[in-house]
């Protein structure tokens, strides 16, 4: 064989042997090997870094900060969840500023909390990249800074801005503090939603041409660990999904050990934060993890993501004998400055096979809504007609739960009226109460709830309403729609032979209501009061009406599973007949002479 060439079967030839060499870029003044050097540095910005780094810069870069760096450059969407310290913010500046010279003309947003907390920290961010970095800040100038705005630009085209404009276009967003929660610090994920997202349409060309290299839409996330209730940890999850399919998605999350281990942080600083910061806070801001609303949650967060299980809402019975439907609602009027809604939801209860649960129902969360409040007579027609939609033939089995304190009570006897609407009229359950306004032939369905402070036993204590309701999700007997608005309509959708789309924003409204009645649910903590807990609000400006007619139909659910239980015990098993006739035979025999023990002897008892 020739040396220096090899076979090839294709060419059915001897051929010459390539031969890799080092390229001197700096002995090479053609194009070629310049676009060799940035498609390099477009893969590897950390490397492009390391160039540009100032022999008085404060710090070098430590692995996680170039992994993160990497993730930042390669994937359309990143979600980082960093404990405090890894200098997440820094280092998320400084892979827009060089997209910002690697790809001329990327126009880059920058969003977070508040603008007049964000723009001192694009401000202070840039002027410390300046230190470590001064060849990369001298590709751009500052245009603006302020309290409450900070922008630069390059000479080729790139911005890089804090801004939150309707209307606006940008090639990417990076998101600061997307979980953070204080109160009135809090990251605005409805502007973020409705103003931010959707100006994130521009894409990259060369020629009038679009470039196949360049990733479009480039959203950023970076935060430290919040609640699981937060909108950011549905955003984690939606990432990690689509990463673990493969998609254009990385999501990492690293709790204080990886800054100590990088030699970012010393262990002092750790440990002094340890004795400063509740075990909450810690968990979220140190250990990365995702954790409750509250010390004292009503339900945990954990709990209710294991809820979420159900992916087709319903509007009507489902034609299952079996089932037992309470249409639960909460009654309100009209004030404007609290801005009261009515609020309704429908548990299905289902028998349990299993052993341990066949004494409770399995309840299901078919569909909530809310509407603003109406006259007490429209609400009361409405119900019925709820009422309706839920019933099999004759009606029984659908029960209809309301709070029967002040506006409720009028809705309560409108609805135990002949409302002509061809359905027989109403009235309360175990005819319990307002039996003087019965009328003959009338359902007795309605439970008017009479929630109480306390514990009295009398009628329907806030504190038992709360022990249920709690113990019943915690031991996974209720379940709850799925808060995926997307994979719920196509499900629902799917499930009825659905194909066109004309009903698709009415098929969303009960998956887009449970998520909100989660987020009243994450408002509400538990606080003792005398001997019993009651919940209260933590923010006044979240209502929790969606929360309270769930909880109202629970409470019935409770009731019928005691009526249950009765009947179940009432029930003679196989063995009654025999232990009665046995018992007989003992009657009978009560005078024959009864035997004395005396003593046990070798295994038997004598007699006298």
């Amino acid at each position: 064989m020739p040396r220096g060439y090899k076979w090839s079967p294709t060419a059915r030839r001897w051929v010459k042997e390539k031969t890799t060499e080092e390229i001197k870029y700096e002995e090479r003044d053609d194009g070629e090997s310049w676009a060799l050097l940035i498609s390099y540095w477009r893969w590897y910005p950390d490397a492009l870094l390391d160039l540009l780094e100032d022999d008085n810069a404060d710090f070098e870069l430590a692995l996680i900060q170039r992994m993160n760096l990497r993730i930042l450059a390669r994937y359309k969407e990143t979600f980082i969840t960093g404990s405090r310290g890894t200098s997440k913010t820094y280092i998320a500046t400084s892979s827009k500023y060089l997209d910002g010279i690697l790809w001329p003309g990327e126009v880059m947003r920058y969003f977070g909390p508040a603008l007049n907390q964000l723009a001192p920290i694009a401000s202070q961010t840039y002027k410390q990249i300046a230190k470590n970095y001064p060849l990369l800040a001298e590709h751009y100038r500052v245009t603006s800074d302020s309290k409450e705005n900070f922008e630069m630009r390059s000479d080729y085209g790139s911005v890089f801005s804090v801004a939150a404009m309707r209307g606006d276009n940008c090639s990417a967003v990076l998101a600061e503090e997307v979980g953070q929660e204080e109160k009135g610090k809090a990251f605005d994920h409805v502007t973020f939603a409705a103003v931010v997202l959707p100006a994130v349409r521009l894409t990259h060309r060369v020629s009038k041409m679009r470039d196949p290299l360049h990733i479009d839409f480039k959203k950023a996330y970076i935060t430290s660990a919040c609640t699981q209730q937060n909108k950011t940890f549905q955003y984690r999850l939606d990432i990690l999904a689509d990463m673990a399919a493969g998609g254009n998605a990385f999501a990492v999350d690293y709790p204080y050990q990886v800054a100590l281990l990088s030699g970012i942080r010393d262990w002092s600083w750790a440990e002094d934060l340890r004795r400063k910061l509740t075990p909450e806070v810690w968990q979220r801001e140190m250990e990365s993890n995702y954790t409750g609303t509250s010390e004292n949650p009503v339900i945990r967060d954990s709990v209710l993501t294991e809820a979420k299980k159900l992916t087709v809402m319903e509007t009507h019975h489902c034609g299952d004998p079996e089932a037992i439907y309470i249409v639960d609602y909460d009654v309100s009027y009209e004030d404007g400055a609290k801005n009261a809604k009515c609020a309704l939801s429908v548990v299905k209860l289902t028998p349990q096979k299993e052993f341990l649960k066949r004494d409770r129902y399995l309840k299901k969360i078919v569909y909530v809504e809310d509407m603003r409040p109406k006259g007490h007579m429209e609400q009361a027609i409405y119900l019925k007609r709820k009422w309706q939609d839920y019933c099999m033939e004759g009606g029984a089995g659908t029960y209809l739960v309301i709070d029967g304190w002040q506006y409720g009570k009028a809705v309560v006897e409108d609805l135990m009226k002949d409302l002509h609407d061809g359905l027989p009229p109403l009235c309360c359950y175990d005819h319990k109460f307002y039996t003087e306004l019965e009328l003959d032939g009338a359902l007795p369905v309605i439970y008017p709830i009479k929630a109480t402070p306390g514990n009295d036993g009398v009628h329907d204590p806030d504190s038992e309403m709360l022990r249920y309701a709690e113990l019943e999700f915690e031991h996974g007997n209720v379940w709850l729609l799925t808060t995926d608005i997307y994979k719920g309509v196509e499900a629902y959708k799917r499930h009825h032979g659905i194909k066109d789309s004309s009903d698709d924003g009415k098929i969303a409204i009960p998956y887009a209501k449970t998520k909100e009645m989660l987020d009243q649910i994450g408002n509400l903590k538990k606080k003792l009061s005398g001997t019993s807990w009651r919940e209260e609000r933590i923010s006044k400006n979240i209502n929790r009406d969606m929360w309270s007619c769930t909880k109202y139909g629970l409470r019935l659910a409770q009731i019928l599973e005691y009526k249950m239980q009765r009947d179940a015990a009432k029930k003679k098993s196989s063995w009654a007949g025999k232990i009665e006739q046995y018992q007989r035979g003992i009657a009978g025999k009560r005078n024959l002479p009864v035997s004395r023990t005396i003593g046990y002897r070798g295994g038997r008892i004598q007699d006298d």
